[in-house]
């Protein structure tokens, strides 16, 4: 009787071991299959929130420099207009009339820009521009932290256009 309870205290013992063991390979197969999975969605999110080499975006900034980066108001509007749709154009006019003629020196520059993208799509996108402006208007310098919002669109067979330009404001404290 005694070796029957042992036999069946062994073989007990046996399959509880086997099955921790297989417990064990199990829960390193989910963790190997996890670890994989996060490492695929790291790289799928890196690849989205990767504005930098975005076609919108580059456009964006080469407007922004040439638009806020200029010598004189006519070579502003004159640098400006390969990278704006009709409309685009016509949001950046002073009061949205006619082009400024003056060729008075006022000397702007753009330094640390900070795009935000939002509301993209494959034809559609938009940015929140955070920048440092400095203005010299006859000897005067002003500097300030500025933030305009730009919205593009897709031309077929001329890439992305700046559709729109919007002042959302400025800074104060920095």
């Amino acid at each position: 009787m005694k070796s029957k309870k042992t036999y069946v205290f062994l073989m007990s013992g046996f399959v509880v071991g086997m099955l921790v063991v297989l417990y064990v390979f199990s829960l390193q197969a989910q963790l190997r299959e996890v670890r994989a999975n996060q490492q695929n969605y790291e790289k799928e999110m890196a690849s989205l929130s990767s504005v930098e080499s975005s076609d919108a975006l580059e456009v964006n900034q080469e407007f922004l420099n040439h638009f806020f980066t200029y010598e004189t108001t006519s070579e502003r509007y004159t640098n400006i207009e390969a990278y704006m749709t009709d409309q685009g154009f016509q949001a950046t006019h002073p009061s949205g009339t006619e082009l400024p003629k003056s060729e008075e020196s006022v000397i702007s520059t753009m330094s640390g820009l900070k795009a935000y993208e939002f509301d993209s799509s494959k034809t559609e996108a938009a940015f929140l521009n955070e920048f440092q402006l400095s203005t010299d208007f006859n000897d005067v310098t002003n500097t300030e932290t500025v933030i305009v919002k730009t919205s593009l669109v897709y031309v077929k067979e001329q890439g992305w256009k700046v559709d729109d330009v919007e002042f959302v404001g400025q800074l104060t404290g920095r």
